[in-house]
Parts: C-alpha cells; structure tokens; sequence
C-alpha cells in the first residue's frame, strides 16, 4: 500500500518521489485522516479532533476537503470520499506492481542497503522513509531490518502491540524504549527494563544496548541519575572492549543528561564540549538535536532562561525534522521532567507541559499507552511463567 510520509517541520506530505505543501489545517485533517483510513468521521468530529479548542463553523471541513482534493489530484490512489448525509473518510487504493528486474539485482539491493545503514548512522529519518516510500519505482526490496525500523521511527505503537512480525523480545525492547519517551510515570517503566533484564527476554544486541545505555537514562527519568553514574565505567568498558564505534556519541549525549538531571553541572560541561568536538567531525541530524535540547537544559540551570527555551525549541526543531519520532517524544518528555523537578516556578513549565499535551493528543498517546503496558507485561509474565 502507497504510504504518506507527514513532515510536520514545512507541513508538507510525500508519496514517492511527489511533495506537496499544505496549510498547517490542511496538513492537519489529512493526517487524521490518514492516521484513520478506512473509517468515516462526521463533520463535527473532525472539527472535534482537528480544531480542538476552536470554534469554526462546519462549512470549513467543507473548504478545507475542497482544497485538500485540488493539491492531491496527482495522486489518484488517495482518496477522500464524501459519505452523503454524513462526512468523509480516505481510502489508498494498492498501486499496481512494477517488476522491474532491479528487485533481482544483487548490486542494486547492497548499494540500497548501504544507504539505508549510512541515513541511519547520520540520523537521517527522513530519508530513510523518502527512499523507503520508492522502493516500487526505483526497484528495491526494503530488508527486514529497515522495514521494523520504519515502524519504530514512525513510533508506530499500533503495529508493535498488533503485529506478528516480530519476535516477543523484539517487541519488547522497540515498546519499552517507545514507552520510556511518553509517559511521566518513568518508576514504571524503570520496572518494566529491569525485569526484562534480569529474566534475559531481549535478543542479545538489544539487551546490550539497554543495558549500557537505554536503562541509564531511565534511571535519570526517575530520579535515580547517582545509579546511571554508577554504571557509566560499565558502559565505557563494553563500548571499548566490543568496538562499538557508534555508540561513542548516543553514549556521551546520555552521560550529559544524567550530569545534569544529577545537577553535576561541571561534568554536564566537561561532556558537552567534548560532544561539540564530536559533533564537529560528524554533525548526525538525530545527535544534533538532542544536544540542542540538552544545551537548552544547562542554559536553564544558569538562569539564562530566553537563551535556554531558543535552544530547547531549536533541538525539538532538529528532531522533528529528523522524524525520529521516539527521540522527539522523549526529548518532549525529558524537558518536562527536568522543569517540574528542578524549575517549578518557571513559566516554560506551562509551554512544555502543553506541548507534551499537544503532543499526546496528536499522537493518541493516552488511548494506547494502557495496550502498550498490557502487551509489555504480557510479555513479562508469560516468560516468568516458562521459567517457572
């Protein structure tokens, strides 16, 4: 089925190789829709979900479908259907096969997995859902590797709790990382990533990789950051030891934000140069971002508040931009964290709290949160009870 690729950064939408610009309304109901396909909606629903805590008459959803049809045109397999007497729904119709003999192209399929490995180094979530998006037209077969990642960085709750794609350990480890990035409630989620530790649930890659450096900042999540210190000589030791040349930066941009949730502000300092001398030589978009909101966090602590909400909003910025959704949410969620702990009289205590939200709204976060924990626990007591 043809996919919509969102940029909410420029509200603009892509299928295939195509783009088209959107007002941010525009960009709005069509998402929705989109996020809904398949299932008709009134008009005073989507003027419920759409234009929340607004008051447009119903003729708008009219106009807006009206232009909405104009600028998707070319696009003759995405549909917004008019149900009589009722409202509208979207519908995508499965674009014809193409085979073209690249699929069978040994060359062709390693050069294409090369750049899908090399957007993901740099941070590039946005290109490897632009080029995932043509692999019809351009001839390719998308690994399996990339085509769960696609799901991840979309933060795809549905699919992770309803798929049968993915192996139970698989699953758990891409929804308690989702998890960790949306709910306040991080002493859970701190439960949740210690039993799947202990009862060794996870594959063997992932399990390191929440180990040494997932877990850590769920530590600094739920106010335990002297825990997450505690292990950093751990982390450094396997980093060296297993060779783990990519984890160099994520691993710094982590020690940096459980400095400062810590208050151990010259070692926040110490780390964030260095993180600018690494960025320097590799200037990752995803890494990017972070830094900027963590910047943002330090700058908050020395009172600078106009410079530190600049760089809080230039590194959500960077993330959305990125689409790396699960990092965006967590950056969202870590700022909020951070302020209601630290600074609880500070006005960006409101614009953040709002945000997040905005954001849970957006995402419909509160409605599947309670299937995300159900399906993690699920998960846990079933391994429990075959161990047992």
């Amino acid at each position: 089925m043809a996919k919509l690729i969102f940029d909410p950064a420029g509200y603009t939408v892509t299928e295939g190789t195509e783009s088209v610009e959107l007002l941010a309304k525009e960009f709005a109901l069509l998402q929705f829709l989109y996020e809904h396909r398949g299932k008709a909606f009134s008009r005073e629903q989507l003027l419920d979900r759409v234009w929340v805590l607004e008051y447009p008459v119903e003729r708008t959803i009219d106009d807006h479908i009206y232009r909405l049809r104009k600028k998707l045109h070319r696009w003759g397999h995405v549909r917004i259907n008019t149900i009589r007497g009722y409202g509208y729904s979207l519908s995508i119709a499965e674009p014809k096969g193409m085979d073209n003999p690249s699929m069978r192209d040994e060359e062709i399929q390693s050069a294409v997995t090369g750049l899908f490995e090399k957007y993901h180094l740099l941070g590039q979530g946005k290109s490897i859902m632009a080029l995932a998006a043509q692999h019809e037209v351009l001839g390719f077969e998308i690994d399996a590797f990339y085509r769960r990642y696609i799901r991840f960085l979309q933060a795809d709750i549905k699919w992770f709790v309803e798929t049968n794609e993915l192996q139970p350990g698989e699953r758990l480890y891409g929804l308690l990382l989702i998890l960790a990035g949306i709910t306040p409630d991080s002493t859970r989620v701190l439960g949740y990533c210690e039993r799947a530790l202990k009862q060794g649930l996870m594959p063997p890659t992932q399990h390191r990789e929440m180990e040494i450096l997932n877990i850590l900042e769920v530590y600094a999540d739920a106010g335990l950051p002297e825990m997450a210190v505690e292990r950093f000589e751990q982390t450094r030791r396997v980093v060296e030891q297993d060779g783990l040349t990519g984890f160099v930066m994520p691993v710094a941009l982590m020690e940096m934000y459980v400095h400062l949730v810590a208050g151990n502000w010259n070692e926040a300092d110490q780390t964030a140069a260095r993180l600018e001398r690494l960025l320097e030589k590799e200037p990752y978009i995803r890494e990017i971002g972070r830094f900027g909101v963590f910047k943002g966090l330090r700058l908050l602590s020395e009172g600078r508040e106009r410079e530190a909400e600049q760089c809080l909003d230039e590194g959500l910025e960077v993330l959305s931009m990125s689409l790396h959704m699960p990092l965006y949410l967590a950056a969202i969620n870590q700022i909020n964290l951070f302020l209601r702990r630290r600074y609880p009289e500070s006005p960006l205590v409101h614009k953040f709290a709002s945000l997040f939200e905005a954001t849970e709204k957006e995402y419909h976060l509160l409605e599947l949160r309670p299937a995300m924990e159900q399906c993690i626990m699920d998960t846990l007591s079933v391994e429990t009870g075959k161990k047992e």
